[in-house]
């Protein structure tokens, strides 16, 4: 009989992502050991039904109602969410019957995850932040373990239960030949390249202060710009008029040297990370660990309104192994320019590149699988 594992998460990049690298590395396990898998994944959007489909894992959709701690009119539509959405899991959960549950927080996690403890069914959990959002601090309660990306997230769950394992990383990431990836993004070798990441669903101050940058930074650079697809149309059509005002002057630097992207596929972000010598993003956990294992100085720009700021905790904690942080209310061209010139300072860049490295565990999806896979 298949051993069945369900795997429950969603919503943003930072829980599908190690979600489907988790999915990945059971499968491999599986095959290895001639161990006959079944594996279901619960969640909402179309961001995980497409990461799914990608990686051939079967996938349900359940609605989910986020637990907001403001007043919004969307609470009031998620409350009628939350009742079906638990009906829709407590029907999936007893048709496939999973022998052990894996979640990575978020709303869409809670329900199939209470309902399997209530079959007794093992709860193991991911927390990727250095603050928990409040879905896993519920589930802490009920989980055998909890693994954690953040030594300082060990102390919002009960002693003994939590695991240091780091993030799960997608493996396409990691180990992308530099020569290919200057090819396939037709960069000049002889330039150094900035990758700026806004995340899965873009960061508008990220945005910002890249276009208010574009021209000074592109005389010295090649940039590589994830700008998120819902800004994407905004952001071209601002290049394009900078690149209008400018024919003559800067125009064909901008033409030359930036590459926009509203979304970066696996494949492409894995060459991305090759191709960059420096490397701007927002602070999610998920993000931190993918550039730390791309061993490349970063500059991190956290989300003032993150929840907890768990995005300013993350980074503070980050700081401490060679990454800048600079918060938003501090952000101007020039001061994010002088930035990228002290990082590539030779003086400075292999020693940061190296400590950058020691904070990657990219073997955490690996280790997840080998306990979820053995606890039987």
């Amino acid at each position: 009989m298949a051993y069945r594992i369900l795997l429950t998460g969603g919503g943003s990049g930072g829980h599908v992502f190690p979600l489907i690298a988790v999915a990945n590395a059971l499968k491999e396990k599986a095959q290895q050991n001639g161990q006959e898998l079944e594996l279901l994944i619960l969640g909402d959007g179309r961001f995980i039904e497409k990461a799914a489909i990608d990686s051939s894992i079967p996938f349900k959709r359940i609605l989910t109602g986020k637990l907001r701690r403001y007043f919004s009119l969307l609470t009031i539509i998620d409350i009628f969410k939350i009742p079906i959405g638990f009906f829709q899991s407590l029907w999936h959960m007893f048709w496939f019957m999973p022998d052990v549950i894996f979640a990575k927080g978020g709303y869409a996690s809670l329900a199939p995850s209470i309902i399997g403890r209530s079959y007794f069914i093992p709860l193991f959990i991911h927390e990727s932040d250095s603050i928990p959002g409040l879905a896993n601090r519920i589930l802490g309660k009920l989980a055998k373990t909890v693994f954690i990306s953040f030594q300082s997230a060990e102390k919002y769950f009960k002693a003994g239960k939590t695991v240091l394992i780091g993030n799960p990383l997608r493996k396409e990431l990691i180990g992308q030949n530099k020569e290919k990836a200057i090819e396939a993004f037709q960069l000049n070798p002889g330039n150094k390249t900035i990758l700026v990441l806004g995340g899965s669903q873009g960061a508008q101050k990220i945005n910002d202060i890249i276009l208010q940058s574009l021209v000074l930074v592109v005389k010295k650079f090649q940039l590589i710009h994830q700008c998120g697809e819902t800004q994407y149309n905004y952001i071209k059509n601002e290049a394009d008029k900078l690149i209008k005002e400018g024919e003559g002057k800067y125009a064909d630097d901008i033409k030359t040297n930036y590459r926009l992207f509203p979304f970066l596929e696996i494949e492409q972000l894995g060459l991305a990370y090759a191709a960059a010598d420096i490397l701007i993003s927002r602070s999610g956990g998920g993000s931190i660990f993918e550039i730390s294992a791309a061993g490349k100085p970063v500059i991190l720009i956290p989300i003032t309104d993150s929840s907890a700021d768990h995005q300013l905790a993350n980074a503070r904690e980050f700081s401490r192994f060679g990454a800048v942080v600079l918060e938003e209310q501090n952000l101007t061209p020039h001061i994010l320019i002088n930035q990228i010139e002290s990082l590539l300072n030779e003086g400075n860049y292999a020693k940061i590149s190296a400590n950058i490295k020691t904070f990657a565990k990219i073997d955490a999806a690996d280790k997840i699988a080998d306990t979820l896979i053995t606890d039987n």
